[in-house]
């Protein structure tokens, strides 16, 4: 809604000048500039009146316990090996009680009465020792009264049969789900007691001082019957009560989340959960626990246990002014792009007239200049995004807020800051291509004989718009970068790449980058070779046209223009069945290819193959970057040298007609279909093959057998050789080749050049002909 306000705004701040020497671009940057202005005032309103004030975002993340205490423990382990070092001794010649003192003792938790043994344990354990943290991510909490989701799917062993109910009945069901068990007035909870052992019969102290310890996670029932038992020996004093939540990941691995209320853990008290769960119903697993006692000789699967983790759950707010940040930087991203392309397509900076100035030495020089400068644009163009993406990273730094969660969010948020604009975006567009048909409309009606100051401002119009027709190339493929890293953060969950993540030093990583990175490269041969085909269809219609109605060129007879505009159309159509293929069948082959032959990764108790996932995300990585290079490249040079061209016909070098003219047209030839083909294709290539690859994370990392991933790579890598195939069925050359035989012509083919002026000349002489004979 913002974005369409701001444009609309910006729309009405566009006002012309009568001036015939006037920039047209500066009324329009005017009215972008607005637009993006007014965009960021109205979001800094609503981020304001949605997140500010009282409506802080609390960011919640889990922290494994196993993590803590490790950390705990190789402090002071550092504060031990520190002091060695200090008295020159070994670490069991040190005198531990020193170590009371510090803030990593204090961390442990251990009373410091009677703890140096505790902790002299401590300082000469091997901290490798220690069970490794869980990795956290791909959890997601469990709807305990959601009778389809996890809790329904996951079971824990009936409390009412366990030791402690003796009263239970016997024909109570053994599992039940954790719906049944942990849903309304059961909820988990972490309880922090403190016990006093009840004194002697006939003595009024207490037996032995007040011990406080954490029981639980539990439910209130379980913990109240725990402690009625308890009660003939101990008084039990409730000091806290802590909420947990359950938490599961796709593959039925739990984590027990307590939030301590901002309360330390610490290491010799540390929460750990005792609850067993179970994957799978509770009607099933009954049904089982039921065959087993009818049937004791037959041997039954047993239930598969979760893995079970604790951790603790820490928050951190998020300001209203971070979200806002990264909308803003986003619409700085729009303006960057916005100055860059103004300032290598422009129709007075620098670049454009260096390539105009080189036209008198003929088209080579102009190519190679242009060239390099759109080579140099793209180059600046990936620098304005990364400083642009890194700016989240900074905003919600990793470390503060538990990953890059949060980073990622602040990522997609600068995408949406640049996708403000749009509405204005989508108007520079449009006016590209209503000031090129101005300019044919203008000259088809002949208005430019004798009408310069005319001419001269719709071939300024048609200057303009070929500016901003490479200013919004340039933005979509910006918008498509920005939608990838987003769509990367989310390949990489659902690949379960976080536990093994993506080291460029794994070879299939670094070998799927070089397949991305040519990825690009051939689709745009694929675009570009499609455009000389049904270029020389047109082509060809328009010679046999002229061949076979010579009343064209007198202008007795109308052309057949539907023919045309079928072949165009056709051709845009069935040229499509290439790049399409690729763009769908190449992630595939990648992934599943790589998985061949590759050992399995166990995660949860479950194996996984990820080498595949490993060698896609490397091929996605190297597609956006030679995708952004190579689309920035296409569209700015392009539209370099259709700009050089208009330099030109404004009176540069003589203007039309002139050797330098002719060299421009030449280029201009060259580059459309890199600005308006090749160069914008490249866009949705990007989103298609990093969907493609989202969508089937889940099932490349399976453990298929081996002959399912060679049948899906072998099909791959046939559709991938049919769409090459299919693009080199036919080129320029052997089409033209191909028409000057079936012709009777010799081989050398006959300029297309030479055979208009052929036709001109003798529509001349017909005409010439048929005057005389009137007379």
């Amino acid at each position: 809604g913002i974005g369409i306000i701001a444009s609309i705004a910006g729309i009405f701040l566009v006002r012309g000048k009568e001036d015939i020497n006037s920039d047209p671009l500066a009324a329009i940057r005017k009215g972008f500039y607005g637009s993006a202005f007014i965009a960021i005032i109205l979001t800094a309103g609503l981020a304001f009146y949605m997140l500010g004030g009282n409506n802080v975002v609390a960011t919640k993340q889990l922290v494994p316990v196993n993590e803590i205490i490790q950390d705990q423990v190789q402090a002071i382990q550092a504060e031990a090996k520190k002091l060695a070092a200090t008295n020159k001794v070994t670490l069991n010649e040190i005198d531990v009680t020193t170590l009371k003192d510090t803030k990593a003792f204090e961390d442990l938790g251990i009373e410091a009465e009677g703890g140096e043994q505790a902790l002299q344990g401590i300082v000469n354990l091997d901290s490798s020792s220690l069970s490794q943290p869980v990795e956290v991510s791909g959890y997601r909490p469990i709807d305990l009264n959601d009778e389809e989701g996890a809790g329904s799917e996951l079971s824990i062993p009936n409390p009412a049969v366990s030791s402690f109910d003796p009263s239970a009945a016997p024909d109570q069901p053994k599992y039940i789900s954790l719906n049944e068990a942990y849903s309304g007035d059961n909820s988990l909870m972490l309880f922090d007691i403190s016990m006093t052992q009840k004194p002697v019969e006939g003595q009024d102290v207490p037996a032995s001082p007040p011990q406080e310890q954490m029981v639980g996670p539990m439910s209130q029932k379980e913990f109240d019957t725990q402690m009625e038992q308890m009660k003939t020996v101990y008084d039990i004093e409730v000091k806290e009560t802590y909420p947990a939540t359950l938490y599961a990941d796709p593959y039925g691995a739990v984590i027990v989340g307590i939030d301590m209320k901002g309360k330390p853990v610490k290491a010799a008290k540390a929460p750990q959960a005792q609850i067993q769960i179970f994957k799978g119903k509770a009607e099933d697993l009954n049904k089982i626990d039921k065959m087993g006692i009818d049937n004791p000789d037959k041997k039954l699967p047993q239930p598969a246990a979760s893995r079970i983790t604790t951790a603790i759950i820490t928050s951190q707010p998020a300001q209203w002014w971070q979200f806002f940040a990264c909308v803003v930087f986003g619409i700085l991203m729009a303006f960057v792009f916005e100055w860059l392309t103004d300032y290598y397509v422009g129709l007075h900076k620098r670049p454009v007239q260096e390539v105009g100035q080189v036209a008198t030495a003929g088209p080579a020089p102009m190519i190679i200049s242009g060239f390099a400068y759109g080579k140099e644009s793209s180059v600046f163009s990936v620098f304005a995004i990364v400083l642009c993406l890194i700016a989240p990273i900074l905003i919600f730094p990793p470390a503060q807020y538990g990953g890059y969660l949060l980073s990622f969010y602040g990522i997609a948020l600068v995408g949406l800051g640049l996708l403000t604009t749009t509405g204005f975006i989508l108007a520079m567009d449009t006016f590209g291509p209503i000031s090129d048909n101005a300019q044919g409309v203008f000259e088809m009606s002949g208005a430019h004989h004798g009408n310069e100051a005319g001419a001269r401002r719709v071939q300024l119009l048609d200057a303009a718009g070929n500016t901003t027709k490479a200013l919004t190339k340039g933005f979509a493929i910006a918008t498509a970068v920005v939608a990838a890293v987003a769509l990367f953060h989310a390949f990489v969950e659902e690949g379960r790449l976080t536990t093994v993540g993506m080291r460029l030093e794994v070879p299939e990583i670094f070998l799927g980058m070089l397949i991305g990175g040519a990825a690009p490269y051939l689709f745009s041969a694929f675009s570009i070779q499609a455009v000389g085909r049904a270029a020389f269809q047109l082509i060809q219609e328009v010679r046999d046209q002229f061949r076979n109605d010579p009343g064209i060129m007198a202008g007795t007879s109308k052309p057949n223009y539907a023919r045309c505009v079928a072949i165009s159309t056709k051709a845009a159509q069935t040229e499509l069945i290439g790049p399409g293929i690729l763009a769908i069948a190449f992630p595939i082959l990648v992934a599943f290819g790589f998985s061949i032959g590759k050992e399995t990764t166990l995660i949860g108790g479950m194996e996984f193959n990820l080498v595949g996932a490993q060698a896609l995300g490397g091929f996605l990585a190297g597609t956006i970057l030679s995708g952004q290079l190579m689309a920035v490249l296409l569209a700015n040079s392009g539209g370099m040298w259709d700009n050089s061209k208009k330099l030109i016909e404004d009176g540069l070098h003589g203007g039309k007609g002139t050797e330098a003219h002719k060299a421009a047209v030449v280029c201009d030839t060259v580059g459309d279909p890199f600005k308006d083909t090749a160069g914008p294709a490249l866009n949705p290539l990007i989103k298609v093959m990093n969907l493609v690859a989202l969508l089937i994370a889940p099932q490349v990392i399976l453990p298929w057998e081996q002959g399912v991933l060679i049948s899906v790579t072998v099909a791959a890598a046939a559709l991938l050789a049919f769409a090459i195939w299919w693009s080199k069925r036919g080129s320029l050359g052997s089409e033209m080749a191909a028409d000057a035989n079936a012709s009777g012509a010799s081989a050398s083919i006959e300029s297309a050049g030479e055979k208009l002026q052929d036709k001109i000349e003798d529509a001349k002489d017909a005409v010439t002909d048929g005057e005389g004979k009137s007379e």
